[in-house]
């Protein structure tokens, strides 16, 4: 019987080791499901990209205010435009006087003046009492009746236009079928003529008589003065508006060098 007792004493010894086994072969299986789990699972989190040091800014993108061009718009703080220019020449007074009093010639090389034509004179002095001037730049022009005043004693000439003084614009029809190119149909406005007035003054001082040394001298204002009809015209012309007085008197200068070559 000894034997027997033996090998249940084995066999009660080997069965903890077995329990152990047992027991053990759940633990392993969980962690390897567990493990085999976790590396088929798709990730859901994406990557981070890396940063470079560099800042992402935001602009604000505006459109350009229209309301300028309209013709009721207030951007400017008065519509009365006052332009002014001044050249001490050397020229005889008398001469210079001849060359301004000549309306129908300012065509010929005053800037921004394309047509002018004497439509009456006085009859005891012959000096031009009215005209038709006709004002452009670019694609814009308009015609006026002018009235002409020709003071010979103060040595001034002075032509005024435009309903304000006066005297109607010619050129609402001109522009409507020649200079406004179209703009009436985005611009309110554009063919109701380019101003409201438009006066241009001459005036010349004598400095020097010719029997001076150093010959004569004489100095020449020119003022202009006139009201755009809409603000559209007023933004279109902004770019040339400040030099008009300026260039117009540099254009009378070269007139000037011009008639004393000719001997006139």
């Amino acid at each position: 019987m000894q034997p027997i007792r033996t090998s249940r004493l084995l066999s009660r010894a080997t069965l903890p080791s077995q329990r152990q086994n047992v027991c053990a072969a759940p633990h392993q299986l969980k962690a390897s499901t567990r493990t085999i789990n976790t590396t088929q699972r798709p990730s859901l989190r994406l990557p981070l990209l890396p940063s470079n040091g560099t800042k992402t800014t935001t602009r604000a993108f505006g459109l350009p205010d229209l309301s300028s061009f309209l013709p009721n718009s207030n951007n400017n703080k008065s519509p009365h435009r006052v332009l002014t220019a001044t050249r001490n020449l050397p020229y005889n007074p008398t001469l210079l006087y001849k060359v301004i009093s000549s309306v129908e010639s300012y065509s010929q090389f005053l800037p921004f003046l394309t047509a002018s034509t004497v439509t009456a004179r006085d009859p005891e002095t012959g000096s031009p009492t009215q005209a038709f001037l006709t004002v452009g730049y670019g694609p814009l022009s308009e015609t006026f009746t002018s009235r002409v005043i020709c003071d010979v004693e103060k040595l001034t000439v002075e032509a005024k236009s435009g309903a304000k003084c006066g005297q109607e614009g010619q050129g609402a029809q001109a522009s409507k079928s020649s200079s406004s190119s179209g703009l009436s149909g985005f611009f309110p406005g554009a063919n109701e003529g380019l101003f409201e007035y438009l006066t241009t003054r001459w005036e010349l001082v004598p400095i020097s008589p010719a029997g001076t040394q150093g010959g004569p001298l004489t100095k020449v204002n020119l003022e202009v003065r006139f009201e755009f009809r809409s603000q559209m015209h007023a933004t279109l012309m902004s770019a040339v508006e400040g030099q008009m007085a300026g260039v117009m008197i540099e254009a009378f200068e070269k007139r000037m060098r011009e008639v004393e070559g000719k001997g006139q």
